[in-house]
């Protein structure tokens, strides 16, 4: 499983950092990440002040080359 297009197809809001994949900690994306085997680790955000995942390397776009921050 793709854990960014099951972050996309749910409606899941998300950010990255090149390569990396940042969603919110919510109920809905706890499962997700438990079930797509990433290993996430969690980080309050200085923005919006709420936890995040940060997922190494599962920010799709960016190893297509499709990264429209590029």
């Amino acid at each position: 499983m793709d854990i960014f297009n099951e972050v996309v197809s749910r409606g899941v809001p998300y950010d990255s950092h090149y390569s990396d994949l940042y969603i919110p900690v919510t109920a809905e994306t706890i499962e997700l990440v438990s079930q797509c085997g990433d290993k996430a680790s969690m980080f309050l955000s200085a923005i919006d002040g709420r936890m995040w995942y940060d997922i190494p390397f599962a920010y799709t776009p960016w190893w297509c080359g499709m990264d429209p921050t590029r």
